[in-house]
């Protein structure tokens, strides 16, 4: 069929009440053929555990992809809210089935489901998949293993109160294909959520920048408006993000039918269509939507509150619910009432026609054709549905456009380059935790806390692995627990006599229940950089669903629903703290959409809690170095506070607080040094008191878990005055999330807070990080997690758990290693000594190699590292310290374990600050044609920036073309120098070379005098050979292409000039050998021939060259094992830097080894110098130089008595 019958079946299908027949020819189509076999059970013949949830199960049919089996099936439901709650029980119900529990007694992979709810209006369309573990059986065949196996569902919403536009997004290209039936894994890509929300966010993308200009445009001719935005610091990016946030928030409740009801309906009876009903004019007329429409539904319906009236807002002729919270407060509290923000009515909607063929294009347009869901993804269920992650995710990507950076986002975007647009992230080190490690890292933490709570003693209670059952698998057998207590009832009672049904929740769960829940209960979790609010939202799901486990133990039901959960730990266990206080709009906004998912009560929908003392804005690193008095009176009024409904109480109360605790803060700038936003131990005293009685109970000593994604900013390049507050607090200046550790780990429970970071893996290795992985290892690091890269945030991440305590017993660490497989790691434990004893206490993945590499130099390297670091550090040490240097060089013998640093001298060489003024390539080369290519481009966007009016007659490339080429490159020279003169330096770009080199000139290296290689070269052959690194890193020879005019004013610019950095300059025009400051894999060093080096080419000099010349050391350093000794023991970035090189250990040769190391570098040298010189291709260099590396890492293992194993 075409595209358009599949989607006119798919419109029939999934915009309508349920219907068996529409449903059949839909999936008959779908799937291409199907094998009729119905059967229908209900009553008795559904399972026990699941009689109160489902009604019917029916079979129409079964489906084989040639791999997989697949039964269709019809599920109708015993009660409307059924569909939207008891998600956990459908999908285990169907798992059961398709274990051949009932049913049938086959297993299958997979079925496709109709979850439909009583009266057929709405339904689900589910795929819901086995997660099978296999193992073979004695004859040969393979079968599931006997163990509970977890089922995934992913569903779309569908019925008459739904769109099936994402329905038809992900469908029609299965549905129209007749030539071929779909396989398993077809149909689960249908189902991919992260598609459609990519999707989503495109678009809503595109409404921001639209409702920002149309924002800009009202401002800009309303002086009224223009006056009250700038007295209120309001800008139009702000508003418009808070304005989409606001809609697609009523996106959300009006799910829940809230909006629209009669005065005397209940709640959940309003329209699931309303903001589309109130621009159709459904519930009164306007002249303007936004003016006369959001604003009051936003200022005055959702924010006060109307309980005396039954809730009823007259503007609208309906029941409208009081909110409460923040989020309907104006933005700055502009003057709505008084202003008048006429946004045009096409932006909300209109009859364009968009790219896809849909009409309207206009912010409800686009919403109205997405399906929305309260429900946030979980492990084992996903809706194909935008859910309240997407506040998450969108903050993440806006959260660095500002007012003055904004037409800067746009030219990123038109750009169409990759990463243009996520370089706005980097510059605040946002990256949004991808959803499975926020649930693991909050599994975790969990799970580390219980074990602490109930073990206090020398006998456990209760084990880490079956707290580990409750928390992974407890939602997943709470039916069959159910069950299993009836059973033993009628046991006891002597109404059956025996079961089948087991409990499968361990025995000390099920003993200590009602510990467990108080402990649940009592927990405190902070994160003190909420973003958007993923690890609060991460942990109350996990803390909830825990607590509704253990209902079926607990003889007192009372207040122990879902709702109840969240409220309580919303309320009492929750806090966050974030610099940005959009993030804080948007950390409390999911909070409240998960309560609302809950409320279930249709009299009286209770008003939101208060979140401005609990999820806060400040900045969590800098501290108020005192303790108040009067802290108790605060916590006092702040549990008033959070449940306080009147707005002119709560403002009264929100005034008494902010001036005591604010007010301590107000004149810290001056008095400290810097300004105090926040301090936990005030903000959140609560916490730290513990009084018994009060809802936290935990002896005052802070967090019970710290759990958090801290920003990935640099302090390079960052204000002076940053960095020395930072030093000020914590005595180092750092990258933040080291300081975030520190922090952390300060405000976490003494003695059993538990720390649980996502953050750059940096810490394992380099030096500057010794200091965070001493804090660990002084407390006690549970499991280390190499998530490697799991999102956009352009460096390797790990996951850390940490306990805060004194213990210092050698116990057993755990480490994951998830680089291949990021939810299923390999995982290796050690005992936390070795970590003790690593050179620099290095963290390391422990597999036998590195055990080996550990266990046979670390002990040398700390010996070595010990006596002479400090004597090596800087070339101005090695020079101060040369005497004894030398002496210990001349003790070295054939078969000694040294450092490179003892036996080599050298560094970073220069920085000129502006490359394109002094570097130039050599005519002739590849790099002279792209110089010749690109500077008609570049001299086009110049004029075209910048407003050139000398060239402006220069139109287009060949014109610029034309132009250059009537010039000498002498006069071509002159003009690129005298623009960026009068422009700017980066008017072509940073570092743009444009300057081509003719040999002659070029000056003979070999006859320069010592005063011109130190103040230049008179004359016109001044350029000499310039060695900046090598972005294509070749190996073992290089014939550079790049000069630098070392002309006597050039060098006497490069030394006074405050932007270039003249350093390492007592080795130019010194042979030795070099290496790229960047590798991927393996590093790459070469012969360095006389000239002068850049920043980006290390080098170094061998001291003994009779011993250790050059020629061995380079093969030693481009072997694989050096690499890896780099990457495990030394720097785990991407990068070699000169202190890395000098830590490491160098085996003296003998001369026989000697000779062969000099003979296969001579080899491969030569295969480089042929390939450079045209005699032999690329490809045929690589072929030779790739056998010649499995030789080089042979010899290499064998001299450090390694094997590539180990």
């Amino acid at each position: 069929m075409d595209k358009q019958q599949a989607k006119y079946i798919i419109e029939e299908t999934f915009e309508k009440p349920f219907d068996k027949n529409r449903f059949t020819h839909f999936i008959k189509n779908l799937l291409n053929r199907i094998d009729e076999a119905p059967f229908a059970y209900h009553g008795q013949y559904i399972p026990e555990a699941y009689r109160q949830y489902i009604s019917t199960l029916e079979r129409i049919g079964k489906f084989n992809d040639g791999e997989n089996r697949i039964d269709i099936l019809i599920i109708k439901l015993q009660r409307e809210t059924s569909l939207e709650r008891a998600r956990t029980n459908q999908r285990n119900f169907v798992a059961g089935y398709l274990q051949g529990k009932y049913g049938s007694s086959n297993e299958k992979e997979a079925a496709l489901v109709a979850f439909v709810s009583p009266d057929n209006t709405d339904w689900r369309f589910s795929l819901v998949k086995m997660d099978y573990n296999f193992e073979q059986t004695e004859t040969g065949k393979m079968k599931a293993k006997e163990e509970f196996t977890p089922a995934r569902r992913w569903s779309f919403l569908v019925g008459a109160n739904e769109k099936s536009h994402t329905a038809q997004s992900r469908l029609v290209k299965i549905l129209a294909n007749d030539a071929q039936a779909p396989t398993l894994a077809e149909l689960e890509e249908a189902f991919n959520i992260e598609t459609v929300t990519k999707e989503f966010f495109l678009k809503y993308r595109n409404l921001f920048i639209r409702t920002k200009e149309e924002l800009d445009t009202v401002v800009q001719n309303d002086a009224r408006i223009q006056n009250d935005f700038e007295a209120k610091g309001v800008n139009t990016v702000d508003f418009a993000k808070k304005l989409l946030g606001q809609i697609v928030f009523l996106y959300f409740l009006q799910k829940k039918g809230w909006f629209g009801a009669g005065r005397d309906a209940d709640w959940g009876n309003g329209s699931k269509q309303f903001l589309r009903e109130l621009f159709e004019k459904k519930h009164g007329s306007y002249n303007n939507f936004f003016n006369d429409i959001l604003e009051p539904l936003f200022y005055e319906a959702l924010r006060n509150d109307r309980s005396h009236d039954d809730d009823y807002y007259s503007h609208f002729n309906c029941k409208i619910p009081f909110l409460n919270g923040g989020l309907f407060d104006p933005i700055g509290d502009y003057d709505w009432v008084h202003t008048d923000i006429i946004l045009p009515d096409s932006l909300f909607s209109n009859k364009n026609q968009t790219g896809e063929g849909d009409t309207g294009d206009g912010i409800p347009d686009i919403f109205d054709r997405y399906n929305f869901t309260v429900k946030e993804d979980e492990p084992l269920e996903k809706e194909v549905a935008i859910d309240p992650e997407l506040l998450g995710k969108t903050y993440e990507k806006f959260n660095a456009i500002r007012p003055d950076n904004f037409e800067e986002y746009k030219k990123a975007l038109k750009s169409g380059k990759k990463g243009d647009e996520s370089k706005f992230n980097k510059q605040f080190g946002v990256y949004y935790t991808p959803r499975e490690i926020v649930h693991y890292m909050c599994r975790q933490s969990l799970i580390n806390y219980l074990h602490t709570e109930l073990n206090d003693g020398s006998k456990p209670s209760v084990s880490k692995e079956d707290i580990g059952t409750l928390i992974h698998l407890g939602e997943q057998i709470s039916e069959n627990e159910s069950t299993a207590i009836i059973k033993e009832q009628r046991i006891n009672e002597g109404k059956q006599r025996s079961t089948k049904i087991k409990p499968l929740l361990p025995e000390s769960i099920r003993k200590n229940a009602g510990l467990i829940d108080r402990k649940l209960a009592d927990i405190t979790v902070c994160d003190p950089a909420v973003g958007s609010g993923a690890f609060p939202v991460g942990m109350m799901g996990e803390i909830v669903k825990a607590r509704t486990v253990l209902n079926t133990f607990i003889d007192n039901k009372e207040k122990r629903t879902p709702y109840d959960f969240k409220r309580q730990c919303i309320e009492h266990s929750l806090y966050g703290v974030d610099i940005d206080p959009g993030a804080v709009e948007i950390a409390k906004l999911r909070l409240w959409l998960s309560l609302v998912v809950d409320e279930d009560d249709i009299k009286n929908i209770k008003p939101l809690p208060n979140l401005d003392y609990k999820i806060v804005c400040g900045n969590s690193l800098l501290s108020y170095p005192y303790t108040p008095m009067g802290l108790e009176e605060i916590e006092k009024l702040k549990e008033l506070f959070i449940k306080e409904v009147n707005p002119t109480r709560k403002n009264e109360l929100r005034s008494q607080i902010d001036h005591a605790i604010y007010g301590l803060f107000k004149n810290t700038e001056k008095s400290l040094g810097y300004k105090v936003t926040m301090d936990f131990k005030i903000n959140f005293s609560e916490v730290f008191h513990g009084k018994d009685g009060n809802a936290h109970r935990n002896n005052g000593c802070g967090f019970n878990i710290v759990i958090a994604n801290p920003p990935y900013v640099s302090t390079k390049g960052r204000d002076d005055a940053d960095k020395k507050v930072l030093l000020k607090i914590y005595d180092f200046a750092d990258d933040l999330y080291s300081h975030f550790y520190f922090r952390g780990i300060e405000i976490a429970a003494d003695n059993k807070g538990v720390l649980c970071f996502i953050s750059s893996k940096t810490f394992w290795t380099i030096q500057t990080k010794k200091n965070l992985r001493e804090l660990f290892l002084k407390n006690k690091i549970i499991e280390l997690y190499d998530t490697a890269n799991p999102f956009e945030a352009m460096v390797d991440t790990c996951v850390i758990l940490v306990k805060k305590t004194k213990d210092k017993e050698n116990y057993t660490v755990y480490i994951k290693d998830g680089k291949k497989d990021l939810l299923n790691p390999v995982v290796y434990q050690t005992v936390i000594n070795t970590y003790h004893n690593t050179p620099n206490k290095v963290l390391f993945i422990p597999h036998d190699f590195n055990i080996a590499v550990h266990c046979k130099y670390s002990k040398v390297v700390n010996y070595l590292t010990d006596k002479w670091w400090d004597k090596i550090s800087t070339s101005k040490n090695v020079e101060k310290n040369k005497r004894q240097l030398e002496e210990y060089r001349k003790s070295l013998k054939p078969g000694d374990i040294t450092l490179l640093g003892l036996i080599t001298d050298g560094g970073v060489g220069l920085q000129t600050g502006s490359n394109g003024k002094y570097v130039g390539v050599l005519e002739g080369t590849k790099y002279a044609e792209n110089v010749r290519k690109s500077r008609p481009d570049k001299l086009l966007e110049a004029i075209s920036s910048y407003n050139i009016k000398e060239i402006n007659h220069l139109r287009n490339k060949d014109d610029a073309r034309t132009f250059l080429e009537s010039k000498t490159e002498y006069e071509i020279r002159l003009l690129f120098d005298e623009l960026k003169e009068k422009y700017g330096r980066d008017i072509f770009g940073q570092g743009y070379l444009f300057r081509i080199v003719n040999e002659n000139e070029i000056a003979e290296v070999e006859t320069l005098t010592e005063d011109e290689k130190e103040n230049g070269i008179a004359g016109v052959r001044t350029f000499v050979p310039y060695d900046k690194g090598d972005k294509e890193g070749n190996r073992w020879y290089l014939q550079t292409p790049y000069y630098i005019d070392w002309s006597r004013i050039n060098v006497s610019l490069l030394k006074n000039d405050p932007k270039a950095r003249w350093q390492g300059y007592n080795f130019y025009f010194r042979e030795g050998f070099c290496w790229s400051d960047i590798h991927t894999i393996l590093i790459k060093s070469r012969l360095k021939t006389a000239g002068v080096h850049d920043v980006k080419s290390m080098s170094l000099f061998s001291l003994i060259p009779g011993m250790c010349p050059e020629e061995y050391l380079i093969t030693i350093l481009n072997s694989t094992f050096i690499s890896e000794y780099d990457f495990n023991f030394l720097n785990n970035t991407q990068t070699f830097q000169i202190n890395d090189a000098r830590q490491i250990p160098i085996i003296i040769p003998t001369k026989d080894q000697l000779s062969e190391f000099e003979r296969v570098f001579n080899e491969a040298y030569q295969i480089q110098k042929s390939r450079f010189g045209g005699e032999i291709s690329k490809n045929e260099a690589d072929k030779k130089l790739d056998k010649i590396q499995q030789k080089v890492d042979q010899m290499v293992y064998k001299l450090y008595g390694l094997t590539e194993q180990s």
